[in-house]
């Protein structure tokens, strides 16, 4: 499926009252971004059938931002969108409380998390701002969110960042990917 999206269908029609103004015009990836969220979570709360998890890069915090706790963040908000927490979920968790210095999960652990998690329910990943994140850190997420696709069907991630990333975005991601460009607002 081809999307396209235009500022125009971001910003609304420039003679609409409701629109912004017109020096405002110009929409960053974040309002993008931020938007297709928002409609996610909209849709997923009228129809009940699909979950929504996002997480926004930040520059200055790069090397705090770990695939590890990204996933694990992802985890969370999954889970909480959940009826009911999923065994595979429950038994690493009372693993992790039963273990002697309680370990944090490792990665791998999250993964199969994230998987047992999506693949029972429509799921939406949404990253912004891949380029933000750093290149060691972002391999091994994009790696990570491959083997998550491979599991889960259903899954779809939305996934912003500057053009730069989009040859190893395409080879991470195995093929799973239709990127678009937002075109520009003329009004």
């Amino acid at each position: 499926m081809e999307i396209w999206v235009s500022a125009r269908d971001i910003l609304g029609n420039k003679d609409d009252p409701r629109g912004m103004e017109e020096e405002a015009q110009v929409p960053t990836g974040r309002d993008v971004c931020s938007l297709v969220i928002d409609s996610l979570c909209d849709q997923a709360a009228g129809q009940g059938a699909a979950i929504v998890a996002c997480f926004y890069f930040d520059f200055e915090v790069q090397k705090e931002q770990t695939p590890t706790g990204v996933l694990g963040s992802l985890l969370k908000q999954l889970v909480v969108g959940l009826g009911e927490i999923p065994e595979e979920v429950s038994q690493a968790y009372q693993d992790q409380q039963n273990a002697i210095g309680r370990w944090a999960p490792r990665l791998s652990d999250i993964v199969k998390m994230l998987q047992a998690t999506s693949c029972t329910e429509r799921t939406f990943i949404c990253i912004d701002s891949l380029d933000e994140c750093a290149e060691g850190h972002r391999i091994k997420l994009l790696d990570s969110l491959n083997q998550i696709l491979q599991r889960s069907p259903g899954t779809r991630t939305f996934v912003t960042g500057r053009p730069h990333l989009r040859p190893e975005i395409g080879r991470r991601l195995a093929g799973r990917v239709t990127s678009k460009g937002i075109q520009s607002y003329q009004p």
